[in-house]
């Protein structure tokens, strides 16, 4: 264990001890049997050699003290140490019980029928809007109450694979057993026993029952499945008690009412709603084309409505998707009569713009309310006549998003962002450049949005009319309430930001910056969404000045524009591979940047030298993490298709997520990531019994391709996705090199490979996937530009399988 590193980490009151990448076998083999096992490390105290031998392993966190007044005396290899537990029962805070409708059991061919029968030109065309839409709700709301039934909401007091027979049983049981306690009569503890084994058999009948049919159905019925999976990895209950701003609540009302003001809190209180006064020349006018209305189309309602998602459930409009998908034909007439009402008067109803938060955890104790993040539920109909505004706007607006800008945007992701900038930095290193990369962070960027600078944006880019007006009505006088567990708290207007859970929202926020381009006269940049990296060459101080210069831009636009930057997290990297390499500074408002030496940027941990070694030790490390779980609650499951599909969702896809950008070329790499796979198949086999095979006789059993295969599959596939526009990405495609020859040859490879003068060059996604390409692809029959995905991965596995 003296071999192993460890480095301190955790919070104040607890330190975990991480353990720095061994390279023998063996102690790779023991850290990653610590993960598989969910236990780390907390013993702090080194003993008189400065090594720590002694190791405190747990899976829930302890604090570990130098024992002060030790039992017997000290050896010096071995220091004493006292260990603190922290041990104590949560109780969860209970459901409120309450009356809802059975939508299982509604009778939607009358329903259907009573819909279609109002006269709803009639209805609806009277009054203003909100008069329009309370009368549609009111229509619906009485003939739900006719052909719906009803029933009370209870707490489970039991887990789902109970049945009623098992039920009956135990409560006999315990009638059994509060008598023989009250008069200790021996019958009745003879009756007890008999019921006692009875309903541990039918218990063990009904979970083995209950497993097999979740397996069974799992393509058809797959919620049920994953219920159990989420079950099983924790509870996610609130607990009975919680915390806020130094004061205690343990009702569901006031536990409410504590989220409400604390997200409420994050709302920029200031924002500017006076639309009226907006001064026109305050940013020039760049608009491609006017777009003034939204063409409300009665078939596209109907094929939305149709498409929800059945399990989604209702919004402050109390309208389930299983009810609206359901009438969804006769529905659509009245909603289309609204929608249009609504475009042409500029006007969103009242109804439309409220919303349910539900608190979801983040890390950190449970009974802490600043530790939850907010997911907002909408109205189902709401979202539906948001989707019809986004795809007209989008197309319409789309011409003017900057090609920097990869969030949100239909053919861009998280990994083409990752991309570029990943290209940009290797071919500067292998220049002997080094980069400096300033990486900023806005404090709730989405929540603190100026209502009247997005309108004069949406005017700029040509929304003109009643669409502006209807924008305007969009984004002022919403509100929110929080609801858990049954109760609510009082409803809360929202000053500022974009609307969360809303299909426009994002779309809003990527106008809200589209103009951010300006600050960058010198310098590079990235963004996704809020998150945005600056980067360029810097050599000297004239490029750090260059930079720096574009820095105060950006400082100026972020108050003009009154974004709140968070420059304690703000930071800087030099990604360089010099031994004495050039040391800047950067400040942003008045504030000496930190510089850092690595950073997880959209999920990829990239340190300064572009290593991905820390990235490829934490994904193994969480893939284990998942696979010991999947091993603990596999016991049951009889099916090898259950623990496949299990092993792709929660450990493959930690092994696999943007591997375009830390694909490692290295041996030693390439076999620590294999070893994740061979740990599971070598686990199938023994839980399945088969004989001992190799590891690609096991693969090929499993129907598992190996990871590495899977890799170079995932490069070429995004190469093929850039050339044929799938990945929206002009300056990715524009760095791809193509040769055309200018005579006929008998071969001649597709893809130009520029010269590189170092192996992270080489390594580099463009290189890497060019020569995955010409050197298994050129002499088939594949083409990049017309054959289908799924022939050229075919042709990849089938070139892979013949060269081993």
């Amino acid at each position: 264990m003296s071999d192993i590193t460890w480095l301190v980490s955790g919070t104040d009151s607890t330190d975990v001890m991480t353990p720095l990448v061994p390279s023998r076998d063996h102690l790779l083999d023991f850290v990653d049997i610590l993960n598989l096992c969910n236990l780390r490390q907390y013993n702090c105290i080194f003993n008189g050699y400065g090594r720590i031998l002694d190791l405190v392993l747990s899976n829930f966190d302890v604090k570990v003290i130098e024992c002060p007044d030790p039992l017997v005396s000290e050896d010096k290899y071995h220091k004493a140490i006292s260990i603190q537990l922290a041990l104590f029962i949560n109780k969860s805070l209970p459901i409120k019980p309450r009356n809802v409708f059975s939508y299982s059991r509604a009778n939607y061919a009358r329903l259907s029928e009573d819909i279609a029968q109002i006269n709803w030109a009639e209805k609806l065309l009277e009054g203003d809007v909100d008069t329009a839409v309370d009368m549609f709700y009111s229509l619906i709301y009485d003939l739900r109450q006719k052909h719906v039934p009803t029933r009370q909401s209870l707490n489970k007091s039991y887990p789902s694979w109970y049945n009623s027979a098992l039920v009956k049983i135990l409560k006999e049981k315990h009638k059994y057993w509060i008598k023989f306690k009250t008069y200790g009569n021996i019958s009745d503890n003879l009756s007890l026993k008999i019921l006692r084994d009875r309903a541990k058999k039918v218990e063990k009948d009904c979970y083995t029952n209950y497993i097999a049919g979740i397996e069974s159905a799992i393509e058809k019925n797959s919620k049920a499945f994953w219920s159990y999976m989420k079950d099983k990895r924790g509870s996610g209950a609130f607990p009975s008690s919680m915390t806020y701003a130094g004061t205690v609540s343990d009702s569901g009302h006031g536990i409410s009412e504590f989220f409400s003001a604390y997200f409420h809190s994050t709302f920029n209180n200031n924002s500017n709603t006076h639309f009226n006064s907006i001064d026109h020349d305050l940013y020039d006018k760049v608009s491609v084309s006017d777009i003034e209305s939204i063409e409300i189309n009665l078939s596209e309602i109907e094929k939305l409505l149709k498409s929800l998602d059945l399990s989604k459930a209702a919004g402050p409009d109390d309208l389930p998707a299983i009810l609206i998908t359901k009438c969804a034909t006769e529905l659509s007439i009245p909603l289309a009569i609204l929608f249009h009402r609504s475009i042409k008067e500029g006007v969103v109803p009242r109804k439309w713009k409220s919303a349910f938060i539900s608190p979801i955890h983040k890390s950190g104790p449970k009974d802490r309310v600043e530790n939850y993040r907010p997911i907002s539920k909408l109205c189902l109909v709401a979202k539906v006549f948001e989707r019809i505004v986004y795809r007209q706007l989008y197309n319409q607006l789309s011409a003017s998003f900057s090609p920097a800008q990869h969030g949100f945007l239909k053919g861009r992701s998280t990994v083409s962002n990752l991309v570029l900038f990943n290209d940009f930095v290797t071919v500067q290193m292998d220049s002997d450049n080094q980069v400096a990369t300033i990486y900023t962070d806005y404090s709730k960027a989405f929540d603190r949005i100026d209502h009247a600078l997005l309108i004069q944006k949406l005017r700029n880019l040509g929304v003109r009319g009643s669409l502006l007006r209807w924008f305007i009505s969009y984004v002022q006088n919403r509100s929110q309430a929080v609801v858990l567990n049954g109760f609510s708290s009082s409803w809360m207007s929202i000053p500022s930001g974009v609307p969360q859970g809303s299909l426009l929202g994002p779309l809003l926020f990527i106008i809200f910056v589209y103009d951010i381009e300006r600050c960058f006269v010198n310098s590079e940049y990235l963004l996704f969404a809020d998150d945005m990296k600056v980067f360029r060459i810097v050599n000297n101080p004239s490029d750090e000045m260059l930079l720096q210069d574009d820095l105060h831009r950006l400082d100026q636009y972020c108050y003009t524009n009154k974004l709140e930057l968070n420059v304690d997290k703000c930071f800087f990297i030099i990604f360089t591979r010099k031994r004495i390499p050039f040391n800047s500074t950067f400040i942003l408002r008045n504030q000496v940047l930190k510089r850092g030496s690595h950073t997880k940027d959209l999920g990829v941990i990239h340190d300064s030298k572009l290593l991905f070694d820390l990235h490829i030790s934490n994904i193994i490390g969480k893939a284990c993490k998942a696979m010991g779980f999947i091993m603990r609650v596999s016991k049951p499951f009889k099916t090898m298709k259950s623990l496949k599909i299990l092993y792709c969702a929660y450990v493959r896809s930690h092994l696999e997520y943007a591997s375009q950008i830390w694909n490692p070329q290295y041996g030693i790499y390439i076999d620590r990531l294999e070893r994740v796979q061979r740990r599971f198949t070598r686990f199938l086999g023994f839980k399945f019994k088969l004989p001992r095979m190799k590891y690609a006789q096991r693969c090929i059993k499993f129907h598992l391709l190996p990871l590495y295969l899977r890799r170079d599959i995932s490069d070429v596939l995004f190469l093929a996705k850039v050339l044929r526009g799938s990945i929206d990405s002009p300056d990715l495609l524009r760095k791809i090199g193509l040769r055309v020859p200018h005579h006929r040859t008998r071969k001649r490879p597709l893809l130009h490979i520029p010269t590189s003068n170092s192996n992270y060059r080489q390594n580099s996604f463009l290189v890497r996937a060019s020569n995955t390409y010409n050197r298994v692809l050129s002499d088939s029959e594949v083409d990049l530009f017309c054959s289908s995905l799924p022939k050229i991965k075919d042709v990849l596995i089938k070139a892979s399988s013949a060269s081993t």
